[in-house]
């Protein structure tokens, strides 16, 4: 009997080996998959941006990994990267179902998580328009003063900045989304701004559930929390529409609902883009306008108190440009400083704070690097493993804002992905630079940032993996500059 069971399980193991190794046949190459498990076990839930980086030296920087039994294209490389997302970019446009990303999504009506359709190209034409109509209206330079400010105030004294930052982050984005009518007041950005964090954390849980699409049916607290939060958020994105339905003047374009109602009245194809769409449109901005640019602008902070001789050039060269004490710096600035430039490159390059950013799929079957790649096949880009490829950086781990400056001391970048690129490249990248720059000019123009005496910054690695890479909470001094030249 017992030799009967032992034939039969070989038997079963044979049958499993042969039969994987066939449906692999024409795939990446990549680590064989346990049964059920796939390859789990061999990626780290809180950095397998860095255990898929790994298995490229193994495997090449296309590779393929199974999440359970779902089969994962990994691309860790610039070149390769670029030829499925420009080149190839109609193939490698599509969205894979994302359990949280239909929460978040409003059962996949918005522009982040829909998959590539005729309907996603009218409403994220639909959406840039509006953006470049509106982007103007909202003062991103005064809400950074503002922030400033609250920082001023702190007079030295120790704090953590992170809720600050973020806030008036939220502020900024209220102002941009609803106009100065309907901006949301204090208690409604808190609501926004705590349903984001949520969202965040969900996203970062997601592998999970969508490996093993059963657990959704279990009662997890971040399954109801997620809800929860969408719940909220659509009630106040929802009234706010419905606020500017009826006071909608298409001559008096206020804001971005304006502006997506606008052009929604304008389009020919009736019917397929939607007053829900619209929703899910001004909601996606919120998100990502404030969870990006507040994570860039607290690593900056970390990266520059963890370099002073960086935060000593940075200091110069905004004195040197900007001059007189009394003036803040401008956007008009920006061409003029080019180390604050370089600095903020390379804070995206060694932190890649969507390290995986959001995950692609195939719309058809295409093919990559000579393999074949089926259609709806799960493709990761692994911009974390891009940014610290030593093929083209040399030395990634080294924080080196000097990299990005030719030998005319003037800004180049290449090999840096921050938002993504071709179709789904990120929509609201033109606001977000201009709101990191302004933000962090400011910051720094105003203030010298150190850690308290006797403490040490948190280390890299031991951030925190949602969908965005967060820094794990510090403290700092804020001192007035102004104070230290007396």
């Amino acid at each position: 009997m017992i030799a009967e069971i032992i034939v039969l399980l070989i038997l079963l193991v044979a049958v499993y080996v042969a039969s994987t190794l066939w449906q692999l046949r024409c795939l990446p190459p990549g680590p064989f998959p346990l049964p059920l498990l796939g390859n789990l076990l061999s990626i780290e839930q809180n950095r397998p941006y860095a255990d898929l980086a790994k298995m490229a030296k193994k495997y090449g920087k296309l590779l393929r990994i199974h999440m359970g039994t779902r089969k994962v294209i990994v691309i860790n490389s610039y070149e390769l990267a670029r030829e499925a997302l420009i080149t190839k970019s109609k193939d490698f446009a599509g969205r894979p179902c994302h359990f949280f990303g239909n929460i978040f999504g409003r059962d996949c009506t918005d522009i982040a998580f829909q998959t590539f359709n005729k309907r996603w190209k009218m409403q994220h034409k639909l959406a840039l328009t509006a953006l470049r109509l509106t982007e103007g209206k909202v003062n991103i330079a005064d809400h950074a003063e503002k922030l400033c400010n609250r920082f001023y105030s702190c007079d030295g004294m120790l704090f953590d900045p992170y809720d600050m930052i973020f806030n008036s982050l939220g502020n900024c984005l209220s102002s941009l989304i609803f106009g100065k009518e309907h901006k949301l007041d204090d208690c409604e950005v808190k609501k926004l701004v705590h349903a984001t964090h949520v969202f965040r954390d969900s996203l970062g849980a997601a592998n999970l559930l969508d490996t093993f699409p059963i657990l959704k049916y279990i009662p997890f607290d971040i399954i109801k929390k997620a809800k929860c939060a969408g719940k909220i958020r659509d009630e106040i994105f929802e009234r706010k529409f419905g606020e500017h339905v009826s006071t909608f003047q298409k001559e008096n374009i206020r804001d971005l609902i304006d502006a997506l109602l606008k052009g929604f009245h304008e389009l020919t194809d009736e019917g397929l883009v939607t007053k829900e769409h619209l929703i899910s449109s001004a909601s996606d901005f919120f998100f990502p306008g404030t969870e990006t640019p507040s994570s860039i602008i607290m690593w900056a902070i970390y990266y520059a108190i963890k370099h002073p001789d960086v935060q000593a050039k940075l200091h110069r060269q905004l004195d040197d440009v900007i001059g007189s004490k009394n003036r803040p710096p401008e956007i008009s600035d920006k061409p003029n400083l080019p180390y604050l430039n370089a600095f903020i490159t390379e804070v995206h390059r060694i932190v890649s704070e969507t390290p995986l950013a959001v995950p692609h799929s195939t719309t058809r079957d295409t093919s990559l690097a000579g393999f074949k790649i089926p259609r709806n096949m799960t493709v990761l880009i692994n911009l974390w493993a891009i940014h610290h490829d030593p093929d083209i950086w040399g030395d990634p781990f080294s924080f080196r804002p000097e990299r990005f400056l030719d030998e005319n001391g003037q800004l180049y970048v290449e090999g840096v992905m921050t938002f993504s690129a071709g179709k789904r490249s990120c929509a609201g990248e033109s606001f977000a630079r201009k709101a990191v720059f302004l933000y962090l000019a400011r910051l720094l123009k105003r203030f010298r940032f150190e850690c308290p005496r006797g403490t040490t910054l948190p280390k890299e690695e031991e951030s925190v993996f949602g969908i965005v890479l967060e820094c794990k909470p510090f403290q700092i001094h804020a001192i007035p500059r102004d104070k230290d030249e007396k």
